[in-house]
């Protein structure tokens, strides 16, 4: 959810003391069993507030704003990024990602949710939006992807060596799986060319996939976009999991299972456009989903687009009793 739908469907969960604790009471109100213990990613700070906006700074010294409108808590609009020129790669210094301190009290977390029966993960930052995320505008990495592919490659290799040192130091403190946000694409294809991605973003996701891997851990990755052109090249990387599957995104859950359902994990599946649902169409909608997934096994239910602010108390209430009716159900058994 956002900050405004949490505010409107999420019980107030504040005066419990214990983070672990109000964490686990929220994915109970949820029905998640997947809880965050962390990760380490680059941080941010906020340097500047206003009454509709906030200016955060990442590590890197990237700036974006953050502006209220209405129906939504935010739109993020870039105002620095510390590489526009070439030569300023070589004077970026990126936080020690074996700093210590930069993963205080995963440990205790990981052990507190894996007794109580959840899993746990923990996260790092993209290896492609990583770049256009904290250290160079979306255009101009675009172009260098397409015409200055060795520059490209010292941009992911800077943002990439700090996502492996990272994602070892979640493992080594025992997460179950590491995640990260790499949005490739938007409803029509991808922001660049398959070749492209499977030449200079690839080895980097099998990389970090490997690595988990010698732990013992899944990887489950985020990419919103008709990413369909790059799925064998994730099947063939070992990915355990994608996320969020989005119909809108033309992410066909059918097509998909048919295809490579029997060695990856597909996790989403439900339409951003739920709050517009009525009640009979969300059922059918959940049922569907489950229907076309579960098969098999490998299918964890989820949105491509959250909880809406739009979706009113009654239809929210209904969803999720229609969520944890059907998710333990199987398909044969759907139409009870």
């Amino acid at each position: 959810m956002d900050e405004d739908a949490s505010a409107k469907f999420s019980p107030v969960l504040s005066r419990i003391e214990d983070e672990c604790e109000r964490e686990m009471r929220y994915a109970e109100f949820l029905d998640n069993f997947t809880l965050s213990c962390g990760g380490g990613g680059l941080r941010s700070k906020t340097v500047e507030t206003g009454e509709h906006f906030y200016v955060a700074e990442w590590e890197t010294g990237a700036r974006w704003m953050m502006m209220r409108r209405p129906l939504s808590s935010f739109a993020r609009k870039y105002v620095h990024y510390p590489i526009m020129r070439e030569e300023d790669l070589d004077e970026l210094q990126l936080p020690d990602p074996d700093d210590p301190e930069r993963y205080v009290g995963m440990e205790k977390r990981v052990r507190c949710f894996i007794e109580k029966g959840y899993f746990a993960s923990g996260g790092i930052n993209g290896f492609f939006s990583g770049v256009w995320y904290f250290l160079r505008p979306f255009e101009l990495w675009m172009k260098d992807l397409l015409l200055n592919r060795t520059f490209a490659e010292k941009l992911i290799a800077k943002i990439g060596e700090f996502n492996l040192k990272a994602a070892k130091n979640c493992l080594e403190r025992g997460v179950q799986s590491i995640g990260w946000v790499d949005d490739l694409g938007y409803n029509e294809g991808m922001f660049i060319a398959p070749r492209i991605y499977e030449d200079v973003i690839y080895p980097w996701h099998k990389r970090a996939i490997d690595l988990a891997h010698k732990y013992g851990a899944f990887v489950n990755m985020h990419s919103h976009g008709n990413i369909n052109a790059i799925m064998p090249l994730l099947v063939k990387a070992g990915l355990d999991a994608i996320n969020p599957v989005g119909p809108s995104d033309n992410m066909d859950l059918k097509t998909l299972k048919e295809k490579y359902g029997d060695r990856i994990t597909f996790e989403g599946g439900i339409s951003k456009f739920i709050g517009e649902m009525s009640q009979e169409q969300l059922k059918e909608h959940i049922k569907d989903r489950v229907s076309l997934g579960s098969p098999g096994g490998g299918y964890i239910l989820g949105s491509e687009g959250g909880i809406p602010v739009t979706m009113t108390q009654e239809n929210f209430k209904f969803y999720m009793k229609c969520s944890k009716k059907y998710r333990k159900n199987v398909p044969s058994r759907l139409q009870l």
